[in-house]
């Protein structure tokens, strides 16, 4: 329903478009720049212009600096240990779960909670893309940073010649790192599903013998990435039966635009270019809704990119975006299946 009403409601003016306006113009101009390099995920850089858009100029300024400090933290990190867990199996979902879950309590608590995210993704990221071959470590972690400083830069020059100042709006104060088990343990259950969602996917991977590593550090990126809500009630099971639906909706509606994008084989750059900017310009339009659709907005922005962006131009095939498809919302349903049978957790600390 939301969704039907915010598609009623598109208009091409306001503040709201013309925020959806930047954030395509710096996708756009990342994927360029990232192809023109040669960088081997240009997506990556794609997503990081986008989601380092803001609507005023001090605002995409302060994430895109988070951005960047959190993804040098993430990748150096990577390297340093991938020589210890990438040959002990255990070690390796220990790691993986602990880094998710401080990076994802840091998200939700901290002042710089958006480096911490990015600290944690990029982690497992090159952690996970390395895992067959830990010699390749190093290159993985210098490109992924390579991507993201390409895709912020283009975010942050677009925010510098066309954002508008900051707005009178106060910042939401976070409460800091204190009392994890007490005022703050809805965020620390948060982060454990995650870090236990994150620690499971290498393991369901191998399990079922699902395609390419890369898709799963895709996946992970996703789950990652998608935030706690401002009073998300963890014991409401409508509430989370809710924002589940949106998260796959989101990924559905995403992944699907994408796929139909592929089907038609755009094999002329400026065309690909062009469907890319349609899809983006509509998805961070939604973004900003207030109703339910601002989520699947979300959603389905980094699924759009991730689905359509694969190489250094327009894409060949249909199946790799399939697989991130599909990858992408394995990763979601399996964070909803950890949150359900991880549900006392919450329950313990709810005051029932």
């Amino acid at each position: 329903m939301a969704l039907g009403r915010e598609v009623g409601a598109l208009t091409p003016g306001g503040t709201r478009a013309q925020h959806a306006t930047r954030a395509t113009a710096a996708v756009i101009l990342a994927v360029i720049v990232a192809c023109a390099m040669s960088l081997p995920d240009a997506w990556w850089a794609a997503v990081s212009a986008g989601m380092s858009t803001m609507p005023t100029r001090p605002a995409s300024l302060e994430k895109g600096l988070l951005r960047i400090i959190g993804t040098m933290a993430g990748a150096l990190s990577g390297y340093l240990l991938i020589g210890w867990i990438a040959y002990d199996h255990a070690a390796c979902c220990l790691v993986l779960f602990a880094v998710s879950a401080i990076a994802l309590y840091g998200m939700a608590v901290s002042p710089h909670g958006y480096a911490w995210m990015l600290f944690g993704i990029t982690f497992n990221l090159v952690v996970l893309v390395s895992l067959n071959d830990p010699s390749q470590a190093f290159s993985v972690a210098v490109y992924r940073f390579l991507e993201v400083l390409v895709g912020t830069a283009c975010a942050l020059l677009v925010a510098i010649l066309l954002a508008p100042e900051a707005d009178d709006t106060d910042a939401p104060v976070l409460p800091g790192w204190r009392d994890p088990f007490g005022a703050q343990w809805p965020a620390a259950t948060y982060a454990m599903r995650s870090g236990v969602t994150v620690a499971v996917l290498p393991v369901i991977w191998n399990t079922f013998n699902l395609p390419g590593i890369a898709t799963m550090a895709t996946t992970v990126a996703a789950v990652m990435a998608v935030p706690m809500l401002p009073g998300h009630v963890l014991d409401d099971p409508a509430r989370i039966l809710s924002k589940a639906a949106y998260r796959l909706l989101g990924c559905f509606v995403g992944g699907v635009a994408g796929l139909a994008v592929l089907a038609v084989s755009p094999t002329v750059f400026s065309f690909w270019l062009a469907l890319l900017a349609a899809g983006v310009w509509l998805f961070v339009w939604m973004q900003a809704s207030t109703t339910g659709a601002g989520y699947v907005g979300t959603q389905a922005h980094m699924v759009y990119i991730v689905t359509l962006v694969q190489g250094q131009g327009p894409p060949e095939s249909l199946l790799p975006g399939i697989d991130r498809f599909a990858g992408i919302t394995l990763g979601v349903v399996t964070l909803l299946l950890v949150t359900a049978l991880l549900r006392p957790i919450g329950d313990a600390r709810g005051g029932r």
